[in-house]
């Protein structure tokens, strides 16, 4: 089954009978995205999973995973992929924690003191890494995160249309989710 059909499958299963126009929206972007965007079928992938875990998507979760799969993304990569969300989600709140200090007692929290030895072991590479690190900053809004991820991807040389991608996978990707709430909700 193509990415197409596999993404038509999903939206339909989890949507059922919707017609509404933020509906119509949110599912265009969100097949544009996985089927015809600067990034490449394992970069919309890996960062899909991420993006799913990030927002404890379960479906959104599977159907990542089965692209993955289907690619013949090794299962260590495929675990990494999912587990970004753990680690990149204690740095995010850390630093956003940080980020929200008056600029006079940030000297006073200046080592983070936490443990992050995976992010210099990336079993994807560290492109990719860099890639899905983006993706969950992006969801979960740090903004320190989100300058430094960027910055080592254009260092990595990764285009700005990739990261731009990266950055509207994850903002439909939370629409989506953020939609199947409120459907759940009202059904």
């Amino acid at each position: 089954m193509s990415t197409s059909e596999k993404t038509d499958q999903f939206l339909e299963k989890e949507f059922p009978g919707s017609t509404t126009s933020i509906y119509r929206d949110l599912s265009l972007n969100f097949k544009k995205l996985l089927e015809d965007s600067s990034l490449d079928a394992t970069e919309r992938g890996m960062n899909l999973l991420a993006i799913a875990c990030t927002l404890e998507n379960k479906p959104m979760m599977a159907l990542a995973k089965n692209i993955l799969e289907e690619l013949n993304i090794p299962a260590e990569q495929i675990r990494e992929c999912a587990e970004i969300a753990g680690i990149m989600g204690m740095n995010n709140v850390y630093y956003k924690f940080k980020s929200y200090l008056p600029a006079e007692v940030k000297e006073n929290y200046s080592r983070a003191g936490l443990r992050m030895q995976s992010l210099m072991k990336a079993q994807a590479g560290k492109q990719n890494f860099e890639m899905m690190s983006m993706s969950v900053s992006i969801v979960n809004g740090c903004p320190q995160c989100i300058v430094s991820h960027e910055k080592a991807l254009i260092d990595l040389g990764v285009s700005a249309d990739k990261i731009h991608d990266l950055a509207r996978l994850a903002a439909v990707s939370k629409g989506l989710n953020s939609l199947k709430t409120a459907v759940d909700f009202l059904n």
